[in-house]
């Protein structure tokens, strides 16, 4: 019987990790991209997108490295900022 825990090698972090890290790792980088590219199409700056979130421009870099791990609240604070909900 296989183990289910299978652990892979990230590449992101370089290290072993398991499976379901390494998903959550990919859905990070798809919501940094995902941001980022509302922010492009809106020509907002990040400097302009850190205050309209009331944030430090290191906060909204964290966000958009794609190695912040999301709250489900963070994610309201900027769907409210960006006004998609």
């Amino acid at each position: 019987m296989k183990n289910p825990r299978r652990h892979i090698k990230s590449r992101f972090l370089n290290e072993n990790i398991d499976l379901e890290e390494y998903k959550e790792q990919l859905r990070s980088i798809r919501l940094a991209i995902a941001i980022r590219n509302v922010l492009d199409l809106r020509n907002i700056s990040v400097a302009e997108f850190a205050a309209i979130m009331g944030k430090d421009r290191s906060t909204i870099n964290k966000w958009l490295s794609g190695t912040y791990c999301f709250s489900l609240s963070t994610l309201y604070e900027i769907t409210e900022g960006l006004g998609i909900l």
